[in-house]
């Protein structure tokens, strides 16, 4: 009787035990479902919000015979107000905020897309190659923002980069004739708004002094707006509801 009772105690003991790690593992695996959904909760610095301006520039020539030549360069200046979050309690200032992965889906495929740095401000852009970004773009936390030395204020600031499309085609034009110096420019010609649809993807980076690191995958479908016949489209985006953050 009492080796009977003894191997159903154990028997007992094992069954709790064995229970307790599946609730354990049960709990462990929503918790890690949960946080791959909804993400870091509490960063020590914020995304606010994500501001794109979507509008055209042209590049005038004048070729051998006198005919004047627009080439059309559709532009999308992106703006990321990054801030301090007023709910973390501990000490901390960035260290570096990064733009790296860029990967771009053409609806065109003659399409020719690039990103650029700011020169002197975030708004000021020179669409050259010396200001081109090839892989990735850092603003090193600083004791205030300057986008021309590619800096951000270690508790926050404005930064943000310009996403060109270019080879759309050109607009014929005479001498005398008055070009809008905005989107309207494409319409005039005869480009389509299917034409300059792309998407664009990349991963925005916050890593802090205290070394943590944060990293969201953030999806842009450009440009905004109609700007083929309205001339610059604009979007102010504060919800971010499919930026989702996660240690890294």
């Amino acid at each position: 009787m009492k080796r009977s009772s003894f191997s159903k105690k154990r028997i007992i003991h094992i069954c709790i035990v064995a229970f307790i790690l599946i609730m354990m593992i049960i709990i462990s695996a929503l918790l890690m479902l949960r946080y791959n959904v909804e993400g870091e909760k509490n960063l020590p610095f914020n995304l606010k919000g994500i501001n794109i301006v979507s509008t055209a520039e042209s590049n005038l020539t004048q070729d051998e015979e006198d005919v004047w030549h627009a080439g059309i360069l559709q532009k999308n200046d992106i703006f990321f107000m990054i801030e301090k979050n007023s709910n973390y309690k501990k000490e901390d200032a960035i260290k570096k905020i990064s733009f790296e992965n860029f990967q771009e889906i053409k609806t065109n495929e003659d399409m020719i897309v690039n990103i650029y740095r700011p020169t002197t401000s975030v708004e000021t852009y020179d669409y050259s190659d010396e200001y081109k970004i090839q892989d990735s773009l850092e603003y090193l936390g600083g004791q205030s923002t300057n986008t021309e030395t590619l800096q951000i204020n270690n508790q926050g600031g404005l930064i943000g980069f310009s996403i060109t499309s270019d080879n759309l085609g050109e607009y014929v034009f005479d001498e005398n004739e008055k070009l809008p110096s905005d989107g309207r420019l494409l319409d005039k010609a005869g480009i389509k708004s299917e034409d300059i649809n792309f998407k664009i993807s990349f991963d925005l980076i916050i890593e802090t002094e205290s070394n943590h690191k944060f990293k969201a995958n953030i999806v842009l479908d450009l440009p905004k707006g109609n700007i083929l016949e309205e001339g610059v489209g604009t979007l102010e985006d504060t919800e971010l509801e499919n930026v989702i953050f996660k240690r890294f």
